[in-house]
């Protein structure tokens, strides 16, 4: 199950990243060629809450990667800045979409948190 659980959150990362695009040319990029980066969880606990925390900074820290990375590749092709908002954005769906793929219960309310508690929406 953890090897499935790398899979996926690699997975997923690279999913929502494809799909929020700054131009054409990003757009043109397929599942195979996005970006991503594999999480480590096979020394963690999908039962324990503080594995779980760790999981999901895991998971946001390779979003964060992922997503800054591509703001740089788009810097480096156009020398234009992303659009404001765009890495905070990018991260936020690949998060959203990591944890959705991995189907845990306790990682999604972990998550529906941690977004309510960045968004103010206590």
């Amino acid at each position: 199950m953890t090897n499935r659980i790398k899979w996926i959150s690699s997975l997923a990362v690279a999913t929502a990243v494809s799909l929020v695009s700054f131009s054409s040319s990003a757009a043109e990029l397929s599942n195979a060629d996005a970006p991503s980066k594999t999480v480590k969880a096979w020394d963690l606990d999908m039962t324990n809450p503080e594995d779980l925390q760790t999981l999901y900074a895991r998971v946001q820290e390779a979003a964060s990667d992922v997503c800054k990375g591509e703001a740089k590749r788009y810097y480096r092709t156009t020398r234009r800045q992303a659009p404001l908002g765009w890495t905070a954005q990018c991260t936020k769906e690949a998060m959203d979409g990591a944890v959705s793929e991995i189907a845990n219960p306790r990682l999604a309310a972990l998550h529906t948190r941690a977004s309510r508690e960045t968004t103010g929406l206590l």
